[in-house]
């Protein structure tokens, strides 16, 4: 079949629109476009190969129907690419997961509950009865009390000496003599049976 010019711009026209719904359905369907766009560019170039009448799925095309073919192609890759547009699929963001540490620092404060430890005390008491004390209150020939250089006022401290156990507060400041670690109330040494210098065991109770 012999296609004039002006019928052939009806032709072309008519397989342009088909070539751009199955390039769209293919697009929906999931279907490769690269192939169809490959055989319509060949189309296009074997019409426009030569001067020459060409004959394209049974229809054949002069000179003039070649030009309006190449035309109608255009008007198809044109249309395909809007079309094609919407079924573009946005790209997923990359999300970055922040890991969070949690770190943890110990702190040793004077005045923690602990396990047993050893140490070198003394005691005080006469001469210094009816003081106050430098965490508060009087000291007295009974008082249950210890004294130390730093441990927060307050603290309990179980002392243990020669099989003899006694709780006493820190309530003072002391001893002031290189080497002690506390100085014990008149009513601790009592308690212990303690007196002079020496060693005793102890704990930290906490307040």
């Amino acid at each position: 079949m012999k296609v004039s010019s002006s019928r052939a711009r009806l032709v072309p026209a008519a397989l342009a629109l088909t070539g751009a719904l199955a390039l769209v359905l293919a697009g929906v369907l999931g279907v490769g476009v690269a192939p169809l766009q490959m055989a319509q560019a060949e189309a296009a170039l074997r019409l426009d190969e030569s001067p020459a009448a060409v004959t394209v799925t049974g229809t054949t095309f002069d000179a003039a129907a070649k030009s309006d073919a190449l035309v109608a192609a255009n008007a198809t890759a044109t249309a395909t690419t809007v079309a094609l547009i919407p079924l573009a699929k946005t790209a997923t963001p990359i999300v970055k997961s922040v890991a969070r540490t949690t770190r943890t620092t110990s702190v040793s404060r004077s005045g923690a509950p602990g396990g047993w430890k050893t140490a070198k005390v003394s005691w005080y008491g006469p001469g210094f009865y009816g003081h106050t004390m430098a965490g508060g209150g009087t000291l007295t020939p009974t008082s249950m009390v210890v004294a130390h250089r730093s441990m927060a006022f307050g603290t309990r401290i179980e002392f243990q000496y020669k099989g003899k156990t006694c709780v006493a507060v820190v309530q003072d400041r002391g001893p002031f003599i290189a080497g002690r670690t506390f100085d014990l109330g008149p009513g601790t040494a009592k308690a212990l049976g303690f007196g002079g210098v020496g060693t005793v065991s102890y704990r930290i109770l906490g307040k």
